[in-house]
């Protein structure tokens, strides 16, 4: 893999860390989002897309990834009551789900190409 490729891996889940963030972390009316009906439906998406990239460059990624994920997910619903927000612990699981469905998707992705 060169040196490009790795820059885009880490640029998309840099745009995905920075659309959680200000997705969880700002007032709701600030972004216009699409309606996807329950908002673990956006908890899910979103942990899935942030940990796709780099478990796409190099499936160990996951290893650390993963409890970063679900790490960064606690914060988040820590943070959110601070913030005029209201942390779930729902939404922590549907981060934690999303971002190990995210990891499962890449690495049948990655078996079934090598085949």
């Amino acid at each position: 893999m060169d040196f490009l490729q790795k820059k885009i891996y880490w640029l998309l889940t840099l745009i995905f860390l920075v659309l959680i963030l200000i997705g969880t972390l700002f007032p709701r009316d600030i972004i216009a989002i699409p309606d996807l009906g329950s908002d673990k439906n956006y908890h899910f998406l979103a942990f899935a897309l942030l940990v796709m990239p780099l478990t796409f460059q190099n499936l160990k990624n996951a290893f650390w990834l993963l409890p970063l994920a679900v790490l960064l997910g606690a914060i988040i619903e820590v943070l959110q009551p601070h913030l005029g927000r209201h942390g779930e612990l729902d939404d922590l699981y549907a981060d934690a789900v999303g971002a190990l469905i995210g990891v499962i998707l890449v690495a049948l992705v990655k078996f079934f190409k090598s085949s």
